[in-house]
């Protein structure tokens, strides 16, 4: 089996070698040698940090994507409000008498951490829920080195970096004498990022619970194993216009190998999680292995709080495997949905759709991008166009759903992939439940 394996690897190395196309001319598929890092000091101030962060991705977005001053983003937005997206960023306890004298949230700290090819944007929505229900306590977002500027700077990003801002967060909050349970809020390779701070990084007493969201243990894809060889010869899988102001839409070989190096053992027994645990993740996602995550909170969660959010997949043998305690499960419901009275028709829970709020002015039901991706590699743009205009049968969805049988099944015209959820409301209850040890999450949970 393992000659068979190691074969299988030379002779795809040869044929990609052989298939390699040059280094792309794009200015923003190449490295600008400014890629986002880890503060250099670890006690640079977290403020600092964010100032400086911010100053250098409006930089080089107005270097490398505003050229001629025309926006190349989906809503028109400039290089100083692309970067305010992209950046780190912090939300401080309310001053007044009510935070000083034990308000809502005081002694609360929570450090939000995001996916890859993703940006602090993508906890925008968590963000605001948290600070609404807990005004008094501290919220902090870092940003994953080689990620935030342009996707070039994906090339040589390493995941031992995205492990040390992770920790750079945390002592963070470690030198807050305010702060006394801290709680790890992850998106997709974030939520890897969280579990292995609690065995890989500085030993923190204030760490009181995680909570993960389209987690990150392995990858959906079986090659995934094969992508540190790969990029020795390939650079990208995947290249795009880059339209999204707030991520990455192309997509490195070295991205997917840091993140196979960065979950490849996270499923073993020492990476079991003995803090409270809540998990949100969609059966039918396609970029994560949805299975595996269940397993890990099934096997490697071990505290009495703990809970999994379930979002069911229209094809039953996805939800079923394997059965445990303390999961929640959120059947799809109707096709055609309606938001503060904009209709809309949904398929079913995308990966990048969980943490985002259907009110999000930027991925939201009315927000400025729509993911349209799967029509830009034609070389007609008209349904590309059509996608981005949309109509009363377009819908939302997961990359599942652009198969002949789904679009006959659930009659659209063009899909987007999602990037936003339908059940924020119960995920934002969740979250702000589980960060109060007297609430009852399994009530939280309840439909309303």
């Amino acid at each position: 089996m393992l000659r068979f394996k190691i074969k299988r690897i030379f002779v795809l190395l040869l044929l990609f070698l052989l298939l390699a196309a040059c280094a792309s001319k794009d200015p923003w598929l190449q490295e600008t040698g400014r890629a986002a890092g880890v503060p250099s000091d670890q006690n640079q101030p977290f403020g600092r940090y964010i100032e400086e962060s911010r100053k250098n991705i409006e930089e080089i977005l107005a270097a490398r994507r505003f050229p001629n001053g025309k926006s190349p983003y989906l809503g028109g937005y400039s290089a100083a409000q692309a970067a305010k997206m992209r950046a780190p960023f912090e939300i401080l306890s309310e001053q007044g008498d009510t935070c000083q004298n034990g308000g809502l949230g005081k002694g609360k700290g929570f450090l939000l951490i995001h996916g890859l090819t993703d940006s602090p944007y993508l906890m925008r929505s968590i963000a605001a829920s948290l600070h609404k229900a807990y005004p008094c306590g501290v919220i902090r977002a870092v940003l994953l080195p080689g990620h935030g500027t342009v996707a070039g700077d994906s090339l040589k990003m390493k995941h031992e970096d995205w492990m040390a801002i992770t920790d750079y967060g945390v002592r963070s909050f470690e030198k807050m004498e305010s702060i006394s349970d801290l709680y790890l809020v992850g998106f997709s390779t974030g939520t890897a990022l969280a579990i292995r701070q609690l065995q890989d990084g500085s030993k923190s007493t204030k760490i009181k619970g995680l909570i993960l969201l389209s987690t990150a243990v392995k990858a959906k894809d079986r090659a995934a194993f094969l992508s540190p060889y790969l990029r020795w010869v390939k650079d990208w899988l995947s290249t795009f216009e880059e339209r999204d102001a707030a991520r990455y839409e192309s997509f490195s070989v070295n991205a997917g190998a840091e993140f196979y190096l960065l979950t490849r053992d996270i499923i073993k027994s020492r990476y079991t999680v003995e803090v409270p645990v809540l998990m949100a993740v969609s059966a039918d996602d396609e970029t994560i292995d949805a299975a595996a995550a269940r397993q890990f909170f099934c096997n490697r969660t071990t505290s009495q709080r703990r809970s999994l959010i379930w979002y069911a997949s229209r094809h039953g043998e996805k939800n079923i495997d394997p059965p445990c305690s303390d999961i929640k499960e959120i059947q799809l419901g109707p096709v055609d949905r309606d938001f503060r009275g904009t209709g809309y028709r949904f398929a079913n829970y995308a990966h990048t759709a969980l943490s985002m709020s259907p009110a999000d002015p930027h991925y939201g039901v009315g927000g400025h991008y729509h993911n349209c991706k799967s029509y830009e590699e034609k070389s007609d743009t008209e349904d590309f166009d059509n996608c981005q205009k949309g109509s009363a049968m377009t819908i939302f969805g997961e990359k599942d759903i652009a198969s002949k049988e789904a679009k006959k099944e659930l009659n659209y015209d063009y899909w987007r992939r999602g990037t936003f959820n339908p059940d924020y409301p119960r995920l934002e209850r969740a979250i702000v439940c589980f960060a109060d040890e007297n609430c009852d999450l399994k009530k939280a949970l309840d439909d309303r």
